[in-house]
């Protein structure tokens, strides 16, 4: 529900913007009935704008930790943003990636994360690989992905 009200409140600004000087309060009427109906039109007025669309970038806390014991892999997430107030915000979603030679990077598992934003996966491997962890952008944050690592 919080996400959903700062896109709204970005989907305002960014009509602003584009209106070349309209106020925020002729504005808001459009962006309320965007947000109420689909999620389609909204997303095409903060698309709109390149620079207001992810005004948050990742949190330098936000990485991948893996621990071996014999074959059992355990991967730990973090991932989160700062918000205009600074404090750390949870990303819901993050995918774990492998390398495979000759294919590229190929998603291992898409982790859903807790509100704070860290959540852990299990997996049984007994070959030494590289993984690293993805995260998409939305119109709220910047995506990125981690270093890549051998285990």
């Amino acid at each position: 529900m919080k996400n959903l009200l700062r896109v709204t409140a970005i989907a305002v600004a960014s009509t602003a913007l584009v209106a070349g000087g309209a106020t925020v309060a002729t504005a808001a009427p459009v962006a309320t009935a965007t947000a109420g109906s689909t999620a389609a039109p909204s997303v095409s007025v903060a698309g709109n704008v390149s620079a207001a669309a992810a005004p948050y970038g990742l949190d330098y806390k936000t990485k991948i930790r893996v621990q071996k014991r014999g074959k059992k892999l355990t991967f730990r997430l973090t991932a989160r943003f700062l918000d205009d107030a600074g404090t750390p915000v949870g990303i819901r979603k993050a995918t774990i990636q492998v390398f495979k030679k000759g294919k590229g990077w190929r998603t291992l598992k898409n982790v859903k994360l807790n509100s704070r934003g860290t959540g852990t996966y299990k997996k049984s491997d007994g070959k030494k690989r590289k993984y690293r962890m993805s995260i998409k952008a939305t119109t709220l944050y910047q995506g990125g992905v981690t270093n890549s690592f051998r285990i």
